[in-house]
């Protein structure tokens, strides 16, 4: 008798959990993997605690026009995947009013360049590391944005680096040939003189 009582009780308690784990990933199309949704669980589950109340949201949809349809709330990130007309997925982040500014369009733009080739592959396990890549570039932005401490998924500052500024890794190999060209031209010129 006490078990039954003691399992009437628990029925309740684990129908909520798994509707409130199952809020976070939206995924009817099966493109995200166990790894990719507990990470996002994980994060969602912390973000609960906090003051602020961010929230992170994947969703998978059927094509870009459902993707257009998606609205986040003010402290939402909703990261959306759908088909796209050549067969493959297309990704994009959408931040709601409150994160707007840390999560910029040149900002997001630079967040999926940075996925941008794990996020092409047609292999479900690649494209899932893309998109946790995406998540944690998100989260980490999310954490700095509200001063929460940092956790194994944080980006360090490198990676950080790399998608606030993508072209400076241009920009040094632009100089590197401009320096190569202009000591080519002086001796150029340096030998035409000799001759």
């Amino acid at each position: 008798m006490k078990n039954k009582i003691f399992l009437l009780f628990l029925l309740p308690i684990c129908l909520l959990g798994m509707a409130m784990s199952n809020a976070s990933v939206k995924d009817p199309l099966h493109f995200y993997n166990s790894q990719t949704r507990q990470l996002v669980e994980i994060k969602n589950s912390y973000y609960r605690k906090t003051k602020a109340k961010p929230e992170v949201i994947l969703v998978s949809v059927k094509n870009d026009d459902q993707i257009k349809q998606l609205k986040p709330s003010s402290k939402q990130v909703i990261i959306a995947t759908g088909h796209s007309q050549n067969d493959r997925k297309n990704v994009q982040i959408l931040a709601g009013k409150s994160l707007q500014k840390v999560l910029s369009q040149t900002q997001v733009a630079n967040i999926i360049r940075y996925a941008g080739k794990d996020l092409r592959s047609k292999k479900n396990a690649t494209f899932n590391k893309g998109i946790r890549l995406v998540v944690n570039a998100c989260t980490t932005l999310i954490d700095q944005k509200y001063n929460f401490p940092g956790d194994k998924n944080t980006l360090t500052s490198q990676q950080m680096q790399k998608i606030n500024h993508p072209q400076s890794v241009n920009l040094v190999w632009g100089i590197v040939i401009a320096i190569i060209a202009t000591g080519a031209f002086t001796w150029y010129e340096h030998w035409k003189i000799k001759n």
